[in-house]
């Protein structure tokens, strides 16, 4: 896939980059330090990581993502990652996000910049990755499986290659069926 470097900053209006907020956190050492957001991701693609410290398959995930970034950071690809936090209080947010991530955060505090990008993702479980352009448009909402199956940033910016919303609930979401359709047969007919 081609990729430009020089971008236009994103528009403004009700974008996922209006929503990310003015501020976005980055980590200095082991402290948390403010970046501008117009500035930090400016020409570049930018993955939404919705993930919590509390969540084991997003503790699996986190170390995937981190090597794919520091690997895409080395051979000058223009991505940031912006966590997303659900944790449950400020404290786990810190933990999470200084122990294991090198990229930016929404700040915790900022509970309505987390929402609103949660409910405009449409956000049903975490770990959720989607990548949007420098344009700021959405290019995969759910791109947790592309990363995975990309390890070497061959296929950035993974474009249209998201996995299901349903992938890995086949066999569950089939018998639930099976059984409304049961269900209904037997209590109805």
């Amino acid at each position: 896939s081609q990729y430009t470097q020089s971008s236009p900053a994103p528009s403004m209006g009700n974008t996922y980059m209006d929503l990310l907020g003015a501020r976005l956190l980055a980590k200095n050492i082991d402290q948390l330090a403010e970046v501008q957001t117009a500035d930090a991701l400016k020409g570049k693609y930018v993955a939404l990581y919705f993930s919590a410290s509390w969540c084991p398959p997003c503790r699996a995930f986190t170390p995937v993502l981190r090597k794919l970034y520091l690997l895409c950071t080395a051979k000058k690809i223009p991505l940031e990652i912006v966590f997303v936090s659900s944790d449950k209080n400020v404290d786990e947010f810190k933990e999470y996000f200084l122990q294991h991530m090198p990229w930016l955060a929404v700040p915790y505090e900022n509970s309505a910049a987390r929402q609103a990008l949660s409910r405009k993702v449409g956000v049903m479980g975490i770990p959720t990755l989607c990548i949007i352009d420098p344009e700021g448009n959405m290019i995969n909402s759910n791109a947790r499986a592309a990363v995975i199956k990309d390890p070497e940033c061959a296929k950035f910016p993974w474009a249209g290659q998201q996995e299901s919303a349903l992938a890995g609930y086949g066999p569950a979401l089939l018998m639930a069926l099976l059984f409304a359709v049961y269900y209904l047969w037997k209590h109805f007919a």
